[in-house]
Formats: C-alpha cells, sequence, structure tokens
C-alpha cells in the first residue's frame, strides 16, 4: 500500500460534509505515512481540517471549483508540494506510528494515575 501511495503527486479526499467532524478516514494516516500532500473536502474548524493543517488544503463542502483550483496549485507548486508533503510525513511519525501512539497513551495514563515514568534500563555492559 505504501509503494502504491508514493506513485502520488498528491492525495485527494473527497468527504460528505457531514463526515468531517465524526470521524478521519483510515486511509488519512497512510496518505500522511507517503510523504505527500492532501487535497481534501472539509469545513474549516473540521476535525479533517484541523489534522491536514500544514500537510494539504481543506476545501469547503460543495465547493468543486474551490477543490479543483487547490489541485491545480499543488501540482503546479513543487516546492508547496514538497514543504506540505514533509509535513504529512512528520505528522505521520509523531501522531500516527504505533509507537508514537502507545507512548502518548502510558504517558497520559501514567499522568491520570500519578504514576512515575520509570527509569530507562542503562545499556551496554553494566561493568564497564
Amino acid at each position: 500500500m505504501s509503494d502504491l501511495l508514493s506513485i502520488a503527486d498528491i492525495h485527494l479526499m473527497p468527504q460528505i460534509a457531514d463526515a468531517a467532524d465524526l470521524l478521519l478516514p483510515s486511509k488519512l494516516t497512510n496518505m500522511f505515512a507517503s510523504g505527500r500532500p492532501i487535497v481534501a473536502i472539509a469545513a474549516r474548524g473540521t476535525g479533517l481540517a484541523d489534522e491536514i493543517e500544514g500537510a494539504g488544503i481543506a476545501t469547503p463542502p460543495s465547493d468543486a471549483p474551490k477543490f479543483a483550483r487547490a489541485i491545480e496549485q499543488l501540482l503546479n507548486d513543487k516546492e508547496l508540494r514538497s514543504k506540505m508533503g514533509k509535513k504529512a510525513r512528520l505528522i505521520a511519525l509523531t501522531r500516527w506510528e504505533k509507537n508514537s501512539i502507545l507512548t502518548r497513551f502510558e504517558t497520559r495514563l501514567r499522568e491520570l494515575l500519578g504514576t512515575p515514568k520509570p527509569k530507562d534500563k542503562p545499556r551496554g555492559n553494566p561493568r564497564t
């Protein structure tokens, strides 16, 4: 899947207007991981629009001309495509990578329970 998504210059995410704040599409994490920018249909202030901030362009629902212009903008601006693609990859690694999610989850649980983080075990030969 990763190889397939990496072929694209940009990713398109048409969304039903009412769905942009209900859940994030499962394909979004793979789109981020590909390091390519995203053009999504999502109203400003929705979860989807907020999630792709800096890694793509959110266009208002029912505004096909604006969606088309956003696609053209990214296709015609290699530097912007690259910048947003790098941000997408960073989002994948910092927000959606399994170990990152589990670390944040563990940290939050420890905060709620008032349990300190265990000390890291020393690496290498303990006798040296």
